[in-house]
């Protein structure tokens, strides 16, 4: 993982280049006569010249996904380089050109050996055991953590490993971890979080994400981070193996009819009564609530964010048109939904959560499922051996060399929090919802309609928290961003 600079005096040229999966960030910035870069967010918007207006299709885009996906950012003024990407800016006149170096394989499906994938996944995780400093990893309990504890614990006898607990025992997964932790024999370590550390955290958080996500994650990650760096210095986790290996529900419509014979079964019987209402069968045909090409659920639609945006969003994407046509490339409906998520969920999302909230402890996250290796055989399998009965066959099956059934066949959970208690909670705490948003405004959105649709939603007892979450979490973070950004232009 990498983002790197490089000025080649000879030609005049610089070189700006990214690693394949967008671990790590890297931003840059054009105007006339002017080029500035750097790996932060905020250090490129300290540069005087450069604009703090937002994008509003970069607004849009967040309002709708919780996250801005592609080359864009919140800023209309500035950009980041894509994974696998490498720019070349010539310095005489600042022609800027544009090379994907690198995209995950779409190969056709193929049969691959218990014995191949697990080789790979060994010399993944050993490879990034590698360190001259203390090494854990971020166990949950899941499959993905749990193959990656594993490896390492066969690699590294005792390895610390780290869990988050939440005091709500019906979201709560953390004996999970200590089950497999026993049975590979690391040094487990399990933390505690709940209400208290919500109310009090996450503006701290806000600040350290540098760009906004509102992934609900970020809060328990930022914490077992905080925790985990008082032992070691670099962690691995088990990012990425969902989309490589097809690991959400969402993705069942794509890998067999059934999703759309159910879909088709449901209509019918819409089209059975005597009266359907008319907006029953329109959002029915217009797939709402809406969702991505790879089924990813989003948290408005159309109509509701042109409320909330009243400036013409375009919807001419170049970045977009050119992921449509490489998706477009892939071998079948499974496989072009996952690689929607790697090329959009996983390094505008997950990768930014990952690296943002170990980075802000001096704690260096690593994923091993991202190797390569791992990557275009994910990618390759049949899929059947993606999913069928159970997501993630082959990785399961797989894992059965390191881990016993009552773990592997446990059904996926991830971070689950009680947000609608705790979002209530946090606009209780400022006297409303206006008044939160009067202290708290976001460029570029209307809020007054903001503050209806929030308010509508907390009076009819919570339905859209991942909504409540997101427009929380941009608000936050652009009270903590613009305070920052203002007292760096002093020093520049």
């Amino acid at each position: 993982m990498y983002a790197i600079a490089i000025h080649d005096r000879d030609s005049g040229e610089l070189h700006l280049a990214r690693d394949r999966f967008g671990e790590k960030p890297l931003f840059y910035t054009a105007a006339p006569g002017r080029f500035g870069y750097g790996s932060t967010l905020l250090a490129v918007s300290a540069l005087p010249w450069v604009t703090d207006e937002f994008d509003p299709q970069a607004l849009d885009s967040y309002l709708a996904l919780h996250f801005v996906p592609g080359r864009s950012t919140i800023f209309s003024g500035i950009r980041q380089v894509l994974p696998g990407e490498r720019l070349t800016v010539r310095l005489g006149d600042l022609t800027i050109t544009h090379q994907r170096y690198y995209r995950p394989p779409l190969e056709a499906s193929r049969r691959i050996s218990d014995d191949e994938l697990c080789e790979a996944l060994e010399v993944a995780v050993t490879s990034r055991l590698i360190a001259d400093v203390p090494v854990g990893v971020f166990l949950s309990g899941g499959i993905d953590s749990s193959v990656v504890a594993a490896i390492a614990a066969h690699a590294n006898p005792a390895i610390a490993t780290f869990s988050m607990g939440f005091s709500e025992a019906q979201v709560d997964e953390s004996t999970h971890a200590a089950a497999v932790a026993r049975h590979i024999g690391s040094t487990h370590h399990r933390f505690i979080f709940d209400q208290n550390h919500f109310m009090t955290l996450l503006p701290e958080v806000a600040a350290a994400l540098d760009t906004p996500i509102g992934d609900q994650a970020v809060l328990p990650v930022y914490w077992l981070a905080r925790e985990a760096r008082k032992h070691v210095t670099v962690v691995l986790a088990g990012e990425g193996a969902d989309e490589i290996f097809a690991g959400y529900n969402y993705y069942r419509q794509f890998a067999t009819t059934a999703g759309w014979r159910d879909r088709l079964d449901k209509l019918a019987g819409l089209l059975r009564r005597r009266h359907v209402p008319l907006d029953h069968l329109d959002r029915f045909l217009l797939n709402d609530p809406p969702t991505t090409p790879s089924g990813f659920p989003l948290l408005t639609g159309c109509a509701e964010r042109h409320r909330l945006i009243h400036e013409m969003v375009d919807n001419v994407n170049p970045w977009e048109n050119d992921l449509l046509d490489w998706i477009g490339r892939s071998h079948g409906p499974l496989q072009r939904a996952t690689v929607t998520d790697i090329g959009t969920w996983l390094p505008d999302d997950l990768l930014v959560k990952f690296d943002r909230m170990t980075m802000a402890h001096s704690l260096e996250g690593r994923a091993p499922f991202l190797d390569p290796r791992v990557v275009s055989l994910g990618l390759a399998l049949l899929p059947s051996e993606r999913m069928s009965g159970d997501s993630k066959v082959a990785l399961r099956r797989a894992a059965s060399r390191w881990l016993p059934d009552d773990i592997l066949q446990r059904p996926k959970q991830g971070f689950v929090l009680p947000m609608r208690r705790w979002i209530g909670e946090w606009f209780g705490a400022w006297g409303g919802v206006s008044a939160y948003f009067a202290q708290r405004p976001v460029p570029g959105i209307d809020h007054e309609t903001l503050t209806d649709i929030v308010g509508s939603d907390l009076l009819a007892g919570i339905h859209r928290e991942r909504l409540l979450f997101a427009v929380v979490m941009l608000a936050e973070w652009w009270h903590c961003f613009a305070a920052k950004r203002a007292s760096l232009r002093q020093c520049v």
